[in-house]
Order: structure tokens, then C-alpha cells, then sequence
């Protein structure tokens, strides 16, 4: 299955941003300040959001992220880079794998990461 560039903006977009099954819902879940363990996954997921988009932004000559960005603003930016990607480079490699295929299982990790943080934000109002 090959995906265009809007494809995958879309889809990083609609699992961060979506009002169902996306990081913003499952954040909804969870009333103020996060618990350590939605707080963790938060930034573990920023983290590897910015480490991914570093390695692609060195392989396909494209801006690198923000340094300074939180979750919202950078997840915002990607969806930006994503769909200013072109077809030649979603087929560059990066660590040996099409970036393309990155990207499809980074949104897949938004997903899981997004049922993590439902799951903790769920145990959270049950306690």
C-alpha cells in the first residue's frame, strides 16, 4: 500500500488531534494535572516524535523539528511536515526502512500511546 504524503498528514493529524481514539481524547479522560505515569508517556511519546523527525529531516534534506516544542505544538508541526513531504521522500530510507514506513508505525505508536493514556486516565477516576 503506498500512501501519498496528505494520507499520512492526515493520519498523524486525526491520531493526535481526532475526537475519538487520539491523544487529545484520551487526555480529556484524565482531570488535571496528569498522574506520573500519563506524564511519562507524554514525554516518552515527544521524545520519540522529535528523535524521528531529526533522523528524517537528515535524510530527506527537510526542516528538522522545533527544539522547543511541547507535545501539541510539535505533533501540530508534523502533520505540516508530513504533508510537505513529496513521494520521492517517503521512499528514502532512514535506518535502512522507507520513511513511509516509519511514519505509518509512528502513528500506530500514537495510537497505543493514546490507549495507554486512556487506560491510566480510566484508572485514575476509578480510584
Amino acid at each position: 500500500m503506498t500512501l501519498t504524503p496528505a494520507d499520512l498528514a492526515r493520519l498523524l493529524r486525526d491520531a493526535q488531534e481526532g475526537p475519538h481514539y487520539s491523544v487529545r481524547a484520551a487526555l480529556a479522560l484524565a482531570d488535571g494535572q496528569p498522574p506520573p505515569r500519563i506524564a511519562a508517556l507524554i514525554a516518552g511519546l515527544t521524545a520519540r516524535k522529535r528523535a524521528l523527525w531529526a533522523e528524517i529531516a537528515a535524510a530527506t534534506r527537510t526542516p528538522p523539528p522545533p527544539d522547543d516544542a511541547g507535545l501539541t505544538r510539535l505533533a501540530a508541526w508534523e502533520a505540516g511536515a508530513a504533508a510537505a513531504l513529496t513521494p520521492e521522500h517517503l521512499r528514502q530510507r532512514v535506518g535502512g526502512r522507507p520513511t513511509e514506513e516509519l511514519l505509518l508505525e509512528h502513528v500506530r505508536e500514537v495510537l497505543w500511546t493514546a490507549g495507554q493514556i486512556a487506560a491510566h486516565a480510566n484508572r485514575v477516576r476509578l480510584a
